[in-house]
């Protein structure tokens, strides 16, 4: 680890409120035990009594947070020195510490009685012959169990991630073989509009490929994918299909995973235009409302009673809920539901995991 990677790791070490508990539980029988002692001499005077208490916490400080870093330190990027060097860096830099230690102790000391050189250099060996082993090996444990942490953590990144692009590559040809059987229908009828489509089907290729290596996209990139999605749909169904956006801009920039938007599409245009023989209006909406991004899309026409709640999910919508599950586990949700003559689809976030404030 290099020092940039030591500033990062101590940081991040520092804003665990559990760490801070685990320091102050160890620090706290410390506390008492100089607190008794330092009453036993009769060590009274009211900034001894502080000292007695801020010490211990500066101790605590250097198993927990000082003693690790010796270890983690290489200044490449392996995680962890190995034992030769991690042990000599570890003793170096956990002997001044302690020796910082027994000078910060010192004036806590003089002020209840007097203090010769050579009862400090005494309490510096006995502190260091005690602290620096001691510190040496608890920093390895901790170092150790961090790299393993982290560990677990990159492998179910990229388990997740493996994951996610499986789901995205079943979803991807189901996209592109819907476009091209409708796209399929007009080549005799009107060889120009097909060739227009053909040129905006491969656009939604490129797309789809390009997004495909990503594990985040703006949401905004997901609109364009549908809309030239909806382009190519468009040429086969014509005047049969209207789209109104409900779209709140400000939600554009929020990073999403690739294809969550066209799979509600390409259901609501299925399903809608199955049930009516006149033309179908879909909306596409993303909004913000009650501390939830809201992205949905809605189709005329209801879910019939056969069907139930969720009967009629395809590839592409069970794909999307196995997809907002992996990336945002209980903070995601998919609904299906039918009302006053449309059905409703699509999903909501939790809009602090996607950086919405509210």
């Amino acid at each position: 680890m290099t020092k940039a990677g030591l500033e990062a790791n101590l940081w991040a070490r520092m804003g665990r409120p559990l760490g801070w508990l685990t320091m102050l539980a160890f620090a706290a029988p410390f506390i008492a035990i100089r607190f008794f002692i330092f009453w036993k001499v009769g060590m009274s005077h009211p900034l001894t009594l502080v000292g007695a208490a801020v010490v211990p916490i500066f101790v605590s400080v250097g198993f927990a947070w000082i003693a690790p870093m010796a270890w983690r330190y290489t200044g490449d990027d392996r995680p962890r020195a190995g034992l030769l060097r991690g042990t000599c860096q570890a003793l170096l830099v956990n002997a001044l510490a302690v020796l910082l230690f027994v000078e910060m102790d010192v004036p806590v000391i003089v002020m209840s009685r007097a203090m010769s050189p050579s009862d400090f250099w005494n309490a510096a060996a006995w502190n260091a012959a005690m602290l620096v082993p001691l510190m040496t090996l608890v920093g390895y444990f901790i170092a150790v169990g961090e790299v393993q942490e982290e560990e677990r953590g990159r492998a179910d990144a990229q388990s997740k991630s493996a994951q996610d692009r499986a789901l995205q590559h079943q979803l991807s040809p189901h996209v592109l073989f819907n476009a091209l059987n409708g796209l399929a229908e007009l080549v005799r009828q009107d060889p120009a509009a097909a060739e227009q489509g053909l040129l905006d089907l491969a656009e939604l290729y490129r797309m789809v490929l390009d997004n495909g290596r990503l594990q985040w996209v703006p949401l905004k990139e997901e609109a364009r994918l549908v809309e030239i999605y909806l382009a190519v749909e468009k040429l086969r169904l014509g005047d049969r299909l209207h789209i109104i956006w409900e779209w709140d801009d400000e939600l554009n920039g929020l990073m999403v995973p690739p294809l969550v938007l066209q799979p509600l599409v390409e259901n609501a245009i299925k399903h809608g235009l199955s049930q009516r023989v006149a033309a179908t209006t879909v909306y596409i909406v993303a909004r913000l409302v009650l501390g939830e991004v809201e992205v949905r899309v809605d189709n005329q026409g209801e879910m019939g009673a056969k069907e139930g709640p969720r009967g009629r999910e395809g590839v592409g919508l069970k794909n999307l809920e196995a997809r907002l599950k992996l990336n945002f586990p209980g903070m995601s949700s998919v609904f299906l539901e039918s009302e006053d003559g449309y059905t409703r689809a699509g999903f909501r976030v939790n809009a602090k995991i996607l950086g919405v404030s509210q």
